[in-house]
């Protein structure tokens, strides 16, 4: 899978040697540094420099959306939209995510709500419960779904 951006920006699948850049962003991000396996992700690369990320993380029974990133010097051109919309087009079943609350209407604008502990299961739903320790921190951490095309 390859997409051409306007700015010389191409998404396409994560290879091996993306693995250090994948890793790098998500720390820098502060983001969940779990399950970050580079067959998972898809990259926005620029002049052969990795500048933006996403993955799919696949749960038994759930899958999560999770550790977009797109650098700084790049935010604001749709390479963050275009990830997700690539994610989101080769994943046929529900998706969840978790953000921060102030994130939930941009991951609206792709077809995500918000949902409580009911609506979870497995391992979103353990994660739904760590997101609690956040609150104690005053950072509010929201769950989202989106339901697939099949």
């Amino acid at each position: 899978m390859r997409r051409k951006m306007e700015q010389a920006i191409t998404i396409r699948n994560a290879r091996w040697e993306d693995e250090a850049a994948i890793k790098r962003l998500v720390r820098a991000a502060r983001l969940d540094p779990m399950s970050l396996h580079w067959k998972n992700f898809l990259v926005a690369e620029s002049t052969g420099r990795v500048v933006g990320i996403g993955q799919v993380k696949p749960y038994r029974g759930a899958r999560e959306l999770g550790s977009l990133v797109v650098m700084k010097s790049h935010q604001r051109q749709g390479i963050g939209a275009t990830i997700i919309r690539a994610l989101i087009e080769r994943e046929p079943g529900e998706l969840f995510l978790f953000c921060q609350a102030r994130l939930e209407g941009y991951y609206a604008r792709f077809g995500f709500r918000r949902i409580g502990f009911r609506e979870t299961r497995g391992t979103v739903r353990t994660k739904y419960l760590f997101t609690r320790l956040f609150r104690l921190l005053g950072v509010k951490i929201v769950v989202m779904k989106r339901i697939g095309r099949g």
